[in-house]
């Protein structure tokens, strides 16, 4: 089992070192490199993530960017059904070699890519050499093509999903002020604080009927946080509640499609406007960045 991981890990140096000398350096390909993954995820189910997730790829998309969403929510992949399409292959087709990326990802109507992720196997998981060359060259076709990767992750704090949010270049967290999302929302923040995580998460209070009240549960997290576990919370959006969110999800539509111009409608416009006016602020590090080091979790899970 440690030759096997030491010998990826040897193939996955290998590649790093071929992209540098064919860019000349690391900032040239930093300067290349244009997609940002953001993993999407919550301390406890029935937030709205998935809603969140859908809504912020069509607000995006509205704003001419390129969107992937990756469902990797595994054992509970919704996305497909939110939006009423039937993908035939998903990430597992795609590493064993069933399909290419093309056939794999999922156009929505209003713009919006999807892969669905593994269900029910645990390929991604249980890497091989073949598979980890398969997932760089993936990686380097989602650089090509899209703005922004979203990783729609499952609730809570499993193996997975920590290895998830610590390879991606961002965290999105979704809760609501009820007293349980707060609480298992600190609880996963403090899990990747074993981790050293030294990003900033940013926070998006979902569900929300006053929005006085979600400034000041945003306000207590990020003070108790940055107190205890010494990781700085951004508040970027509020979502106001809507009863029409749950009539959108059973017309398989995103809400911001068919209720623009409601409150809700507005708040997602405005979350999208505010991730993508960072995208002059700081350098993606790309897409390759967060397989790459998600490999490296994998490799180091198996010693």
């Amino acid at each position: 089992m440690f030759s096997q991981a030491a010998k990826l890990k040897e193939i996955v140096q290998k590649k790093k070192e071929k992209m540098l000398e064919n860019s000349g350096d690391n900032n040239s390909i930093r300067h290349k490199s244009r997609a940002r993954t953001i993993a999407i995820a919550s301390g406890k189910g029935g937030v709205g993530k998935s809603t969140l997730t859908v809504n912020l790829a069509y607000n995006l998309a509205r704003l001419k960017k390129k969107v992937l969403i990756i469902d990797s929510d595994i054992g509970m992949a919704n996305l497909d059904i939110m939006l009423d399409i039937s993908p035939i292959y998903d990430m597992g087709h795609l590493l064993r070699g069933e399909c290419t990326l093309q056939e794999a990802i999922v156009k929505d109507p209003s713009g919006i890519s999807i892969l669905s992720g593994i269900t029910g196997d645990d390929t991604f998981i249980d890497l091989n050499t073949d598979m980890m060359n398969k997932i760089i060259n993936i990686a380097g076709e989602m650089e090509k093509d899209y703005d922004y990767l979203l990783i729609d992750l499952g609730a809570g704090a499993g193996k997975n999903i920590v290895s998830t949010i610590l390879s991606a270049e961002e965290l999105l967290l979704v809760l609501t002020t009820e007293p349980t999302s707060v609480m298992d929302s600190y609880s996963l923040i403090k899990i990747l604080a074993k981790y050293n995580f030294d990003k900033s998460v940013k926070l998006v209070l979902n569900q929300v009927d006053r929005k006085k009240d979600a400034q000041k549960t945003a306000e207590r997290m990020k003070k108790t946080v940055k107190k205890y576990l010494n990781i700085e919370l951004d508040l970027v959006g509020q979502i106001s509640h809507d009863r029409n969110i749950s009539t959108a999800v059973k017309k398989q539509r995103p809400f911001s499609e068919i209720y623009a111009g409601r409150s809700a409608a507005e708040d997602f416009e405005k979350l999208a406007k505010k991730i993508s006016g960072e995208e002059g602020e700081k350098q993606s590090k790309g897409v390759k960045s967060y397989f790459y080091k998600m490999i490296g979790f994998f490799n180091s899970s198996r010693k």
